[in-house]
């Protein structure tokens, strides 16, 4: 049951709101963008998020969300589509129900920091991201 005292998760606000992750994941994310040569920083979070939800086991809470922040609409597509979905894979992951902005951002923040580990494992010495993203489709693969 949804809590009352609570706004109940809405794809506006998602579209609208803020994400981040620990100051040392997003300087991670920072630093893989740039060796990748990716003009954005939304690609590696993307990444590092989607790699994050193949792991079926519960999320860490995150403690520190200080890294920069990226618009919903930035980080999940302007794409009402793309959203909606990234929306419903998160949520799907978790056994929350009645999720309100607060927590979808939290879960967004754990799995970004969780999966930019499995992301900087998967693409170390890699100098192009097409080098990566063949170790990262073979690393899924095997699992």
């Amino acid at each position: 049951m949804i809590n009352q005292s609570r706004s109940p998760l809405q794809i506006g606000d998602i579209a609208r709101a803020d994400f981040r992750t620990s100051f040392a994941a997003d300087a991670e994310n920072s630093r893989i963008q740039k060796v990748l040569e990716l003009p954005y920083r939304y690609q590696p979070a993307r990444l590092a998020i989607s790699l994050s939800l193949r792991d079926a086991k519960a999320l860490k809470p995150l403690g520190d969300a200080g890294g920069r922040p990226i618009k919903g609409d930035t980080l999940f597509g302007q794409d009402e589509a793309d959203l909606t979905l990234w929306v419903a894979l998160i949520v799907e992951h978790t056994a929350i129900e009645g999720l309100a902005r607060r927590d979808f951002q939290d879960l967004v923040a754990a799995h970004w920091a969780r999966g930019i580990v499995r992301l900087t494992e998967a693409t170390a010495g890699a100098s192009r991201i097409e080098v990566a993203f063949a170790r990262l489709v073979s690393v899924g693969a095997s699992h």
